[in-house]
């Protein structure tokens, strides 16, 4: 009886440790205020975030870390492109006439506010945009911030759910927001 009560305290805790997660980057993206644009973009994704690999952890005490399956700036850098694509814009790097947009990851972050257990979760994100064409340039920052409560720690679905729909959100803020579209024309 001793050992069945030490061998369900160690289940138990053994329960309690988070695995980590590794999420798709698939943003849904739709840039319909571009369609039409005639001057030829190059676009470029950066992420000035200290670590660039990891999204944040699963719950407060830092256990099961969720990190990106591909990198961030190449997955969101291929669905912004897949999205001017569908508008009809020229993508090309380097040569004139050229517009550089330049989508800076200033903050991307997933958390678990809670250090008892998880109960809440709060996802928040930062861009710049950065727009330069001849001797001119924009800049605008766009940020979005979600936050849900929850039963238990999400699932690998779940988050990889909460954060792209968190990304579409941004992202397709920043690139139909009127003055950008106005300086891209």
């Amino acid at each position: 009886m001793k050992y069945l009560g030490k061998l369900l305290l160690v289940l138990s805790l053994a329960g309690c440790a988070l695995g980590p997660q590794k999420v798709q980057v698939m943003p849904t993206l739709a840039f319909e205020n571009l369609r039409g644009l005639q001057t030829p973009i190059e676009l470029v994704v950066v992420d000035r975030r200290k670590n660039s690999e990891r999204l944040g952890y699963r719950n407060a005490q830092q256990q099961g870390i969720i990190e990106f399956n591909t990198p961030l700036v190449s997955a969101l850098g291929s669905a912004m492109q897949d999205a001017m694509l569908a508008q009809g814009i020229n993508m090309q790097k380097g040569g004139e006439p050229f517009t550089k947009l330049t989508v800076q990851i200033d903050k991307l972050h997933y958390s678990s506010p809670d250090e008892n257990w998880v109960s809440r979760i709060k996802m928040n994100a930062e861009i710049s945009i950065f727009v330069s064409r001849g001797g001119s340039s924009f800049k605008k920052r766009f940020s979005a911030n979600r936050s849900q409560d929850v039963a238990t720690a999400p699932s690998l679905e779940f988050n990889e759910k909460y954060m792209n729909t968190l990304l579409s959100e941004v992202i397709n803020k920043a690139i139909n927001d009127r003055d950008v579209v106005n300086f891209l024309n």
